[in-house]
């Protein structure tokens, strides 16, 4: 069963996980097919690369997003909610300070260091590390070198 939302996609398997596999041994990477002749078809499509592969791929996919893929298990069900990358859900999880960052951003375009220093009264060092959390979650991006750098928001 697959249910799409605008900030997710819920996958649904019923029947749980097969015996003798783990929510553990599947993160990493631990296969069984469950239905092999169409597991096999996939694989001569090339729809799939290799069995086993797909959840740790899920997983470094979103190593650098705020929000995590969520995996649900029970006895009769297996669920995977993957957050949507392209939604402005990023801006949710988002600091005071860093939403404070985002708003001189859309209104000046492109700002410095100093500039987040000033707005949010911190040290060099704060706005810094407030600057580069920002690029790491992909809110932000670094424009220019040295006395150059400028912060713009990621399109």
């Amino acid at each position: 069963m697959l249910s799409i939302f605008d900030d997710r996609i819920e996958f649904v398997s019923i029947g749980g996980l097969i015996k003798g596999i783990t929510i553990e041994d599947m993160m990493l990477g631990v296969s069984i097919t469950r239905n092999e002749k169409l597991a096999n078809v996939f694989y001569r499509l090339a729809l799939i690369e290799a069995y086993g592969t797909g959840v740790p791929r899920i997983i470094k996919s979103y190593e650098d997003f705020p929000v995590k893929p969520k995996f649900e298990v029970s006895e009769n069900a297996f669920k995977i909610t993957l957050p949507n990358k392209n939604t402005d859900s990023k801006e949710e999880s988002l600091s005071e300070q860093e939403k404070v960052v985002v708003c001189l951003t859309e209104k000046k375009l492109k700002i410095t260091r100093k500039d987040v220093e000033e707005l949010l009264k911190v040290s060099q060092t704060m706005a810094g590390r407030i600057l580069k959390h920002m690029v790491n979650v992909r809110i932000m991006e670094v424009v220019g070198k040295g006395k150059n750098t400028r912060y713009i928001l990621k399109k």
